[in-house]
């Protein structure tokens, strides 16, 4: 089975050698801490829990938030909070499983 990590990477390669004209505009949002002292640092600089794993910014001002789950993976308690604020924020939120449903969100999109 893939793992989580395993998967974002591979839809980020995927997008980054297809769209090159969009590369940066899919993100990385490093939501993880090594230790606690560096969770309390990153905390009081704006972290947030629940935050999704990565940010797609689309044309026309559109902003897809992507969390990656393997297939039986599922989301905390704030993860699903954080999922409600974006809706209610009027932004995307999208759970990716596997690699042809990024394919598929990012054809979607772009």
């Amino acid at each position: 089975m893939i793992t989580e990590s395993r998967l974002q990477m591979d839809c980020f390669t995927w997008h980054w050698n297809t769209y090159p004209q969009h590369r940066g505009l899919l993100f990385e949002i490093n939501n993880n801490s090594e230790n606690a002292r560096e969770g309390m640092r990153h905390k009081s600089l704006g972290r947030v829990k629940g935050v999704a794993d990565m940010c797609l910014l689309c044309p026309g001002g559109v902003t897809v938030f992507l969390e990656f789950k393997t297939e039986t993976g599922t989301q905390s308690p704030a993860q699903k909070e954080w999922q409600r604020m974006v809706a209610e924020a009027g932004h995307g939120y999208c759970i990716i499983r596997n690699e042809q449903e990024f394919r598929n969100l990012i054809q979607t999109y772009l």
